[in-house]
């Protein structure tokens, strides 16, 4: 099912990555950004780095990086529907269930069926 644009938009803005991300990483301020220890890999110096401006996270080391969404499908190993979900959940949001998408999806499976 896709979410509706308006939602991801809200979920994200809730959803502070320096708070999401400090849950699982230990992160310390250098500058602008907070670093910590990379959780995708093992390391001995932080070179995973938190940028509070651009609501981005990035391994210098591992090279891995993106948004909020991201980090929780990576961390959880979660597709990206399971992570909305999972993020939703966690900032108090009540994930939307669309009658309009329910029925374009019944109908895009009913035309794959057909072209079967």
């Amino acid at each position: 099912m896709p979410f509706p644009q308006s939602f991801l938009d809200e979920l994200v803005a809730r959803s502070d990555i320096v708070d999401v991300v400090g849950s699982y990483v230990q992160l310390t301020r250098k500058g602008a950004n907070l670093f910590g220890l990379c959780p995708f890999h093992s390391e001995k110096t932080g070179s995973f780095s938190v940028s509070p401006d651009k609501q981005i996270y990035y391994c210098f080391g591992c090279k891995r990086g993106g948004g909020v969404i991201n980090f929780i499908m990576e961390e959880e190993n979660l597709s990206f529907p399971d992570a909305v979900r999972f993020l939703a959940k966690r900032a108090g949001m009540e994930v939307p269930e669309e009658d309009g998408d329910r029925e374009a999806g019944r109908r895009r499976q009913r035309l794959l069926d057909l072209n079967r």
